[in-house]
């Protein structure tokens, strides 16, 4: 049986699974997802929060949770996880997780969830094709970099940086779209507003800051940053033929850092010539995510001709009643008559 999480499964998710699998995103590796905090808020508002499904089988139960975006209508797949059961009648973990995060997708159309994501590590190639059976597509490859000490021997320079205002959003966008492929653009589905920063934010959201390098409208660089309780994760947009400012740009940014927190830094398979300046800066990678996308809306092309081809009423004007010919026209008939008789003439 599938169904939303109810309170009798909360004192479950306070015990340790048998199997979990986290599937990190930007926001997750600064601020940690409490699995039971967020099935509580589930229970209150599923829809705007996310979705916490389970599965129960006799004593086996699997929990599945999803994350929405804060003003879009999308979801993360943030965790998998298996409780009880491991016997032979039960299920085995990726089968249960196929049955629960295919219910999941039938869920989300039906809310209105335009697309699924989900950032699956490299070595789960299991749950890879799982997803793969369930109609997501990767769309791009993503590198986890740490900072393990940053390197100032190597001649200190500053990028000259200011904070990111409402009027960069066009020139962050054009600055995506000129280094980012189409099939990520076209799975990304982002406008020039997403680019702007949330003037508050929520109890689940991480504070994000922004700067930018160059013109208004057309800039060299921008830097986003975002800082939970957990960590700091960097994310760049350089353009093509300024790669050789990545140093200078991520120095600004540690400079904007006044704790002791780790620092990530997540670069894209198309990003790959800034790996060596970050790498010389003191990042390392510790990892890489398959992103991946389900669409759960099919577009559909309504014929502009339609209307135009359908029969219409034509306008047709009030007949006139025979009440009215006898008031009117008759009238004029007598009256020419009479005129007749009186002015004919003589043989």
């Amino acid at each position: 049986m599938i169904r939303s999480v109810a309170p009798g499964d909360l004192w479950v998710l306070r015990r340790k699974p048998r199997s979990q699998v986290w599937l990190y995103n930007e926001a997750m590796l600064a601020r940690p997802h409490h699995q039971f905090t967020f099935a509580l808020r589930c229970l209150f508002d599923n829809r705007r929060e996310g979705t916490t499904l389970v599965y129960r089988d006799r004593g086996m139960r699997v929990i599945a949770q999803a994350v929405s975006r804060s003003g879009r209508p999308e979801q993360d797949i943030a965790m998998l996880s298996a409780y009880g059961g491991g016997g032979r009648d039960n299920p085995t973990d990726p089968d249960a997780w196929f049955r629960l995060l295919e219910a999941l997708c039938v869920q989300a159309g039906q809310v209105r969830i335009q697309r699924l994501y989900a950032a699956l590590s490299q070595r789960h190639e299991e749950l890879r094709e799982l997803f793969r059976q369930l109609g997501f597509v990767s769309y791009t490859q993503q590198i986890v970099l740490r900072l393990e000490g940053p390197d100032w021997d190597q001649g200190v320079t500053v990028a000259p940086m200011r904070p990111q205002a409402r009027r960069n959003d066009w020139g962050i966008h054009r600055l995506y779209g000129m280094m980012t492929p189409h099939l990520v653009q076209h799975a990304e589905a982002r406008v020039a507003r997403d680019w702007q920063l949330p003037i508050t934010e929520g109890w689940r959201r991480s504070p994000r800051r922004g700067w930018v390098l160059g013109d208004d409208d057309n800039l060299t660089a921008a830097l986003r940053l975002v800082s939970g309780p957990a960590a700091h994760v960097f994310t760049l947009l350089i353009h093509p033929e300024s790669r050789d400012i990545v140093t200078d740009v991520l120095r600004f940014g540690l400079g904007q850092i006044t704790d002791t927190l780790p620092v990530y830094l997540l670069l894209r398979e198309y990003q790959s010539e800034l790996l060596a300046p970050a790498s010389d800066l003191g990042f390392q990678p510790i990892g890489e995510q398959a992103l991946l996308f389900k669409q759960t809306t099919v577009a559909v092309r309504r014929p502009s001709l339609l209307p135009a081809l359908e029969p219409r009423p034509e306008p047709r004007g009030p007949i006139p009643t025979i009440s009215s010919l006898h008031c009117e026209d008759a009238r004029y008939y007598d009256r020419a008559t009479q005129h007749y008789e009186q002015h004919r003439p003589v043989a």
